[in-house]
């Protein structure tokens, strides 16, 4: 690990930068860091519905370059729909990564179950009593209020599942620096996913206990800070 080191933090949809904020205080002095907030994130439902995937890609587009014009080593780390986002910028560039974390990479949705506990309480419609529900709440960074309000959630989403298709059908070229983390109990992602993971060469793909799609205990925080420094 060198002052020349950056690490690029990109979150999901709905997410925010302050997801990653026990990564980022754990990372030593010297390394630099950039968190970007997404296009259209940040943002009531109605103007949120403006975003689209050419947005979100080019933003992490903008971001790798300035990085590598700057002689930067760049870890990437993403986040849900972070991790899509990479892995297509990761293809375009021709692996601009010196390693990538991707936690809770959403190659196929889960659609049942908790998902739906978690779409009322998005909704203000059922307490957030499971912490896992209760940490994907703190992380959103558009507010719905209301049915009605959600509707504006379609056309985004759309993007998303055009993003996890994409993602889906990617064929790494060589092997990659790439380590995948996923939840035993995401109410977002399905179990199916960690199949689609398995295809990149040389991936490290661990299940952490006890988590959510947005919720890590302390034990698997420090499973996660570990990886990261490891690819510092």
């Amino acid at each position: 690990m060198t002052a020349d080191t950056a690490v690029l933090f990109v979150h999901g949809i709905q997410g925010q930068p302050k997801q990653f904020q026990f990564l980022i205080d754990a990372l030593p002095e010297g390394v630099e860091v950039r968190a970007p907030l997404l296009p259209g994130h940040g943002k009531p439902a109605r103007e949120f519905h403006a975003s689209r995937r050419s947005d979100w890609l080019a933003a992490v587009r903008a971001e790798t370059k300035a990085l590598l014009s700057q002689g930067k080593r760049v870890i990437y780390v993403g986040h849900s729909m972070g991790c899509l986002l990479g892995l297509l910028i990761s293809r375009e560039l021709k692996a601009p990564y010196a390693g990538m974390l991707l936690l809770c990479c959403p190659f196929w949705p889960r659609v049942a179950g908790r998902f739906g506990d978690l779409f009322k309480a998005l909704l203000g419609k059922a307490p957030a009593e499971d912490p896992r529900v209760a940490a994907s709440l703190e992380g959103n960074s558009v507010p719905v209020n209301g049915f009605r309000e959600s509707l504006f959630l379609l056309r985004p989403y759309g993007d998303l599942f055009w993003l996890m298709d994409r993602s889906r059908h990617i064929r790494p070229r060589e092997p990659e620096r790439v380590k995948f983390f996923f939840s035993d109990n995401d109410e977002v992602v399905s179990a199916v996913s960690v199949r689609h993971a398995r295809k990149w060469p040389g991936a490290e793909i661990q299940v952490l206990e006890g988590c959510g799609h947005c919720y890590f205990p302390e034990s698997e925080k420090r499973k996660l800070i570990a990886a990261l420094k490891a690819m510092l």
